[in-house]
């Protein structure tokens, strides 16, 4: 032990001015106001008057700074006339929800979810919404599916707009047909089952099937579509007319690429006079296919039935 440091007169004056100190305590205000900034820790108007600052800070940011303000959208997946309806949806969400906790102008509270929700039940010609992102600081980015007409859906003496995602549109008379929708290739119904506008009419998978026969088809192998058929919406076939006189038989839950490089190979293989006599092509089985010509017992089979 050091003791002449122990006897050193400032070395003794720390350790009895150690020995009398007594940590200073502060006590709880009595008032409950008071009481709320003191366990806070706003005891001291330096401190409420920082807090004060940084709250004034924060609901400018929220409800008033400009460069969080969201000022437009950029649309992508939409033609100019859907591009313009979206824009219009996008402002007057913005709008209805300008004010409350958290205002979806600002960007940070923007509801991508939200937004997406109320564009489909605000816009038919959306059909989804495939991607939606904020973009700092101004800007939402939209990936959407469009809705559009896309064939004239007949069903008896009936006949319906059906939409490119498989919806059910209106009605459409003859003369509409013959002016308005000359040009949409048919599908046809034969089931009795009733159908109304706004439902469903094929699945996802069965529309994907359908929509890239439609497609593709003429494009690949130079072969004019007259019509397609379904024989009713839980039918898995689709029977394809063709402009050559002959039809084509497809299982809807099979790979569609698949299946018409298939259909393309038997077609090619197919001498001149074999194509202008050819009834069907059947390809609704994974492993097998099958061709009838005109005159053989088997173009009298009715294949609905099989």
């Amino acid at each position: 032990m050091d003791t002449k440091r122990f006897h050193q007169p400032e070395y003794k004056s720390q350790i009895q001015g150690a020995r009398k100190y007594k940590r200073e305590v502060h006590n709880a205000p009595e008032k409950t106001s008071e009481k709320i900034f003191y366990y806070l820790g706003l005891d001291t108007w330096q401190r409420k008057t920082l807090a004060f600052l940084l709250f004034i800070f924060f609901v400018y940011c929220i409800y008033f700074a400009p460069f969080f303000k969201l000022q437009s959208i950029e649309v992508s997946g939409a033609d100019a006339a859907a591009t313009a309806n979206i824009e219009e949806n996008f402002k007057e969400y913005i709008q209805k929800y300008r004010v409350g906790i958290l205002p979806r102008k600002n960007i940070f509270f923007f509801g991508t979810r939200s937004f997406s929700q109320y564009l489909l039940e605000n816009d038919y010609q959306v059909a989804e919404v495939l991607e939606i992102q904020r973009k700092p600081l101004h800007k939402v980015v939209l990936m959407v599916n469009q809705r559009v007409p896309e064939f004239v859906l007949e069903q008896g003496a009936n006949k319906y707009i059906l939409n490119s995602d498989s919806t059910i549109g209106s009605a459409i008379t003859e003369e509409q047909l013959l002016v308005d929708f000359k040009g949409f290739k048919k599908v046809v119904d034969t089931a009795s089952d009733q159908i109304n506008s706004g439902e469903k009419f094929l699945d996802s998978q069965k529309n994907d099937f359908l929509q890239y026969l439609n497609d593709n088809i003429e494009k690949k192998m130079s072969l004019g579509i007259e019509s397609f058929e379904v024989p009713g919406r839980a039918s898995d076939q689709l029977i394809v007319h063709l402009k050559k006189g002959f039809v084509v038989y497809f299982n809807l839950t099979t790979d569609s690429k698949v299946f018409l490089d298939r259909f393309y190979t038997l077609w090619i293989q197919l001498n001149p006079d074999q194509q202008s006599r050819l009834s069907y092509f059947d390809l609704r089985f994974e492993k097998n296919a099958y061709a009838c010509f005109k005159g053989d017992k088997c173009a009298l089979t009715n294949l609905n039935s099989n």
